[in-house]
């Protein structure tokens, strides 16, 4: 029995060397892959036809560079799986499905009219099916992020950004409409992710991801793994009531800035930003206060974390152009070792990317097996 159940893993693992190995290094032959995982030929030949026969690898045009014989090359079969991406926003539900590989197969933005759950499950089934019908494929889970706490354990929506949504019990919901697997996730720490793994955090072990709108939430990267926090409540550092849209940490400072505010003819905070970039000086003087505020959440952080970049996203964040210089120049005065301050490069793509990026990781633990199992 033993003999059997370690013969059973050590195929496992086989299988699990050479579709990776695969993913990596793309477009590659049989000897190549034996070479570089260190296998018989015949232990690596089993491997890859059991992998074609799930539908995992296919076999890839040779490569224009390619010296020697004529070998069949091979690589990784994008198509064989997707993954649904979800953002619930206070306005829109953006969505898209993504293959393995992360490449967009569909996407859409669906406006909703509240964020009552009955009408939000209504709107993420309506979108699934859009959104799958358009990609021509089914997905195999979804990855939703929702501004709040989120329960690590029970999935359970808490301190919500939206009233509607508090107390929301949004996987155990979402996976009976949808009938798949749910990963849910607070917004900005998906955004985190997204930006380690394709915008400016890319290889960058450790980092915060700034979201600056009315407040200020933190995604944390740490070792190169996002930090959550025992509650999830990593992060959530500035609780700012709606429609306070900047503020210093001075008494004095804030009465005076409520009154520029008030006594300003600027309705947004996206009319603030363009009139700073016409120069006008009541505008600039609020840019300069958001960036201190910004500056004092960084520093604390860093202090705490140490880490080595600050990425600015959220509405106000990504105008990067007015508030990156400010900010590195109050950070220095007020961190010993401040870190780099960089804008997302993903922008508003952040969140979506971060949930693809979640899901994908949590597809490719079991695909191997699952396939390989299904076929024989």
């Amino acid at each position: 029995m033993t003999g059997a159940v370690t013969g059973a893993h050590v195929r496992e693992t086989n299988l699990q060397a050479v579709y990776q190995a695969i993913r990596q290094s793309h477009p590659v032959t049989r000897a190549q892959l034996a070479r570089y995982l260190g296998m018989s030929k015949p232990t690596a030949n089993r491997a890859i036809d059991a992998l074609l026969a799930a539908g995992l690898v296919e076999e890839v045009p040779r490569p224009q560079d390619a010296a020697g014989y004529d070998a069949v090359y091979f690589g990784p079969c994008a198509r064989a799986a997707a993954v649904l991406a979800l953002d619930l926003g206070s306005r829109y539900l953006r969505g898209m499905i993504a293959d393995l590989d992360g490449t967009v197969l569909a996407r859409l933005d669906q406006p909703v009219s509240s964020n009552d759950p009955t009408h939000v499950l209504d709107v993420v089934v309506r979108v699934r099916d859009e959104l799958a019908a358009a990609a021509g494929c089914v997905p195999e889970i979804a990855t939703i992020g929702v501004g709040g706490v989120i329960d690590p354990r029970t999935g359970i929506v808490h301190d919500a950004n939206q009233d509607a949504l508090e107390g929301f019990a949004a996987k155990a919901e979402l996976s009976v409409v949808l009938d798949l697997p749910v990963i849910v996730e607070n917004d900005v720490n998906l955004a985190a992710v997204g930006e380690g793994w394709r915008g400016v955090g890319l290889g960058v072990r450790d980092f915060a991801f700034l979201s600056i709108g009315s407040g200020v939430g933190a995604g944390l990267v740490l070792g190169g793994v996002l930090h959550r926090g025992v509650n999830g409540a990593a992060g959530e550092i500035d609780h700012v009531p709606q429609g306070q849209r900047f503020r210093s940490d001075s008494p004095a400072a804030d009465a005076f800035l409520a009154h520029v505010w008030q006594h300003s003819a600027f309705a947004t905070t996206e009319e603030v930003m363009s009139a700073a970039r016409a120069n006008d000086d009541t505008a600039l003087r609020l840019v300069a206060w958001e960036a201190a505020r910004i500056a004092e959440h960084a520093a604390r952080i860093s202090s705490v974390v140490d880490v080595s970049m600050v990425v600015l996203g959220g509405g106000i964040g990504l105008n990067g152009d007015l508030l990156a210089e400010p900010v590195r120049a109050s950070l220095g005065r007020l961190s010993v070792y401040p870190p780099a301050v960089e804008t997302s490069r993903l922008g508003e793509a952040a969140i979506l990317t971060g949930a693809v990026a979640t899901g994908l990781n949590t597809v490719l633990s079991d695909l191997v097996t699952a396939r390989v199992s299904a076929v024989g």
